[in-house]
């Protein structure tokens, strides 16, 4: 063992120890900490097991306790390719235990140093805003948010107060392949000094699932909250199987039900001969039933011009796609994702012009004084349902069966019944609806 800044041993019962003895015909280190022994590490210290053995590591009698409480305060235990279950017997600055278990399920590489590092860490000292992680993230961690990607709604209070370092990346003792893994965590669940604090939205008998922040492209939503919760003295997620792709090294605990943010990887609109082609990623999917694909001539009045049925459940990234067949001339697009217990998220907005050339659309529409006029350009003769909307969205004016002939059409609408503001003019008609907003003054 070697350090860097201040590693303390110091007893919590009078036979208690801290054991650092040679390995068995070698010359690696064993670490014994017995009788509820203590070793605090800080200051960016370092506590290094050059022995692979899962017994490099133990405790024996009524236990032992290693307080880190620092991103950087770690344990570097080099593991390599070996396989096996490792324990290290982490305990909070208040003295609750809760060990963290590291199961090693298909090896990685054989690199001389390669090292796993271990850490934990909450809010430090208690203060009103402990709840909010925004506060206190890791190093490599850029957002908390919520949801979709933009959104940047602060999700801490559907999250543990506190974060654990898991990392096989730390320059000099990095994995060339990192092994597939099983992961268990355990976490103070108290509200007063322990990692759920008053703020959260989240309690000591919510379901939580573990959760690791995808740094290199900025996403948790990528890795569904993953595990097998149970409550206790301390609470529990265990059996968090990662695969190398996944293992990434800032880990916290979320509700499952409102998980750190499922991405919206990608969501494109473009114009192709005519037509508007719409395309989106998904970067995780836990019971999804359906997108709802809308369209908007204004940005404002939308309406569903398609659905497509979900994925219902993935950890990998899935596509889609959507063709509008008949798009508007200026056409604004977003996406209503539809969960099976009917829960909803919207998506951003996504605009295309697609200079639609022939085909039918609303040219223009403007205040005339007496009369609301609309100047639509029609390819052949149609007959349209022609309805108008205020901003509540309360239908305020309609005509059936109103006649359009080939080429250029004015339409004029009464203003006499109606109070001055925006409003939303529709057609429906042979060539699907058309939608466009006028103010009146």
């Amino acid at each position: 063992m070697h350090g860097l800044g201040l590693i303390n041993f110091f007893t919590c019962a009078f036979f208690a120890t801290a054991v650092l003895t040679p390995h068995a015909g070698r010359a690696q280190a064993r670490l014994v900490l017995n009788n509820n022994a203590w070793l605090r590490i800080d200051n960016d210290a370092w506590v290094v097991l050059e022995n692979p053995a899962n017994t490099a590591l133990q405790t024996s009698g009524t236990g032992g306790n290693i307080r880190s409480e620092g991103e950087f305060n770690r344990i570097r235990w080099q593991i390599r390719n070996s396989t096996g279950v490792y324990t290290v017997p982490f305990t909070t600055a208040n003295g609750v235990k809760m060990p963290f278990t590291y199961e090693v399920t298909t090896a990685g590489s054989n690199d001389a140093t390669a090292s796993i590092c271990f850490s934990t860490f909450n809010y430090g000292a208690v203060g009103a805003n402990n709840w909010d992680n925004d506060t206190y993230r890791p190093s490599d961690v850029t957002h908390m948010w919520n949801y979709w990607v933009g959104s940047a709604l602060n999700n801490s209070g559907n999250v543990v107060d506190r974060f654990w370092e898991v990392d096989p990346g730390v320059a000099g003792y990095a994995y060339t392949t990192k092994p597939n893994v099983r992961l268990g965590f355990t976490h103070d669940p108290g509200a007063v000094t322990g990692d759920i604090r008053t703020g959260n939205t989240i309690t000591a008998a919510t379901v939580l699932g573990a959760q690791r922040f995808n740094a290199p492209a900025g996403l948790w939503g990528d890795f569904w909250p993953a595990g097998t919760w149970a409550a206790g003295a301390v609470n529990s997620v265990t059996s968090v199987n990662v695969n190398a792709a996944n293992f990434f090294r800032s880990w916290t605990l979320s509700d499952i039900t409102q998980p750190l943010p499922v991405e919206l990887v990608r969501f494109d609109a473009k114009c192709d001969k005519g037509r508007a082609m719409l395309s989106w990623t998904t970067g995780s999917e836990v019971n999804s039933d359906r997108f709802e694909v809308e369209r908007s001539a204004d940005g404002s009045f939308f309406e569903v011009i398609g659905t497509l049925a979900a994925a219902g459940n993935s950890q990998s990234p899935i596509d889609y796609s959507f063709v509008d067949e008949r798009p508007l001339s200026i056409n604004y697009y977003r996406l209503r994702q539809l969960d099976v217990d009917g829960s909803e998220a919207y998506s951003e907005l996504r605009a295309t012009d697609c200079n639609t050339v022939g085909g039918t659309y609303i040219v223009n529409a403007w205040d005339g004084g007496e009369d609301l006029l609309v100047l639509v350009q029609a390819t052949g003769d149609q007959e349209h349902l022609v309805r108008l909307f205020d901003t509540a969205g309360k239908e305020v004016w309609n005509a059936n069966n109103v006649p359009l002939a080939n080429g250029q059409n004015t339409l004029r609408i009464p203003q006499y019944e109606l109070a001055f503001g925006i409003y939303t003019i529709r057609f429906d008609g042979p060539e699907g609806p058309m939608t466009r907003r006028v103010a009146l003054y």
